[in-house]
């Protein structure tokens, strides 16, 4: 999104997110997220429908992205994960963050002399919540795959430096990483 003129936004979607049929996988995919990043966690239980209608209004989605299909967003609104996030301590939503790390806990190969130097890392994570004096890190994944394990696997050191980072800012252990696939 990139501001217009006087104070107005142009949603109009970047090449790559839509196409002759619609938006693109990557499009859907930037939908879903905007969505669980700006949905009302209150008005969503009561009326689904009305505030996907909500944030196309505000223009916080465009009208492509609110015709994503959110049979799996509904499914995590009726999740006992959503349950605990709506009934945490603290809630964070898209936490931008910007930290030193040793380059050791970033790639745990390279050479003895730079394991202590500090890398810089920046990052968004998609949830943060505290439950119990412990964090909970939740990452929304598109991704079309079958076997958990790939995702598991693909997003582990993600979540990684994602954990580093939430204890780092908050002072407290995290207790759980959570991948969560719509």
């Amino acid at each position: 999104v990139h501001k217009a003129e006087e104070g107005d936004y142009d949603f109009t979607l970047r090449p790559g997110f839509l196409n002759e049929n619609g938006l693109t996988a990557t499009g859907r995919g930037t939908a879903v997220h905007k969505i669980m990043q700006y949905m009302d966690y209150d008005k969503i239980r009561e009326d689904f429908d009305g505030e996907i209608e909500r944030l196309k209004e505000w223009e916080y989605i465009s009208e492509e992205e609110a015709k994503v299909d959110t049979k799996h967003i509904k499914a995590f609104v009726k999740s006992r994960l959503f349950e605990r996030m709506c009934s945490s301590e603290k809630l964070k939503r898209e936490m931008k963050f910007l930290t030193f790390l040793p380059a050791e806990k970033i790639n745990g190969n390279v050479p003895e002399n730079f394991k202590n130097e500090q890398i810089v890392v920046q990052g968004a994570v998609d949830c943060m919540f505290i439950e119990d004096g412990g964090v909970v890190i939740v990452d929304f994944k598109t991704d079309r795959v079958n076997d958990e394990k790939k995702l598991i696997d693909c997003y582990a050191e993600q979540l990684n430096i994602y954990a580093m980072a939430c204890e780092k800012i908050t002072g407290l252990p995290v207790k759980e990483k959570i991948i969560y696939s719509l």
